[in-house]
């Protein structure tokens, strides 16, 4: 069965880290994406942009589940490109993963991009 996912509200432009809510299946979920660059890899990177993951860099994505007794993390992981990751119900893909190096804790329209999707298993 295909499942069907739907965009995740990502906004690269707001830099990294970055977090953001969705609800889905009727429960709320906290999205927190950072991403983890080591100083080697920014000096290499060619003209700002990585394109993740690279040697020393990558992009961790944490989903924290809204519970009425508190919360609950249900998924912490490096993220890889085109890889179906589950947390509890939901699937979850990231096709892209483009962050510009002026987007490591900053804002500003520098060409990253990374999109994400959701689906319920």
């Amino acid at each position: 069965m295909a499942l069907d996912f739907r965009s995740l509200p990502i906004d690269a432009a707001e830099g990294f880290p970055q977090a953001f809510r969705v609800s889905a299946g009727g429960r709320t979920y906290q999205f927190r994406l950072y991403a983890n660059v080591a100083e080697e890899s920014l000096d290499a990177s060619a003209g700002g942009l990585l394109d993740l993951p690279a040697k020393g860099a990558f992009l961790v994505l944490s989903v924290d589940r809204e519970e009425p007794a508190g919360v609950t993390t249900v998924l912490r992981r490096k993220l890889v490109p085109g890889v179906q990751y589950h947390a509890s119900e939901l699937a979850l893909i990231f096709p892209t993963m483009l962050v510009d190096r002026r987007n490591l804790n900053g804002a500003g329209s520098f060409g990253s991009l990374v999109v994400g999707g959701v689906a319920l298993r």
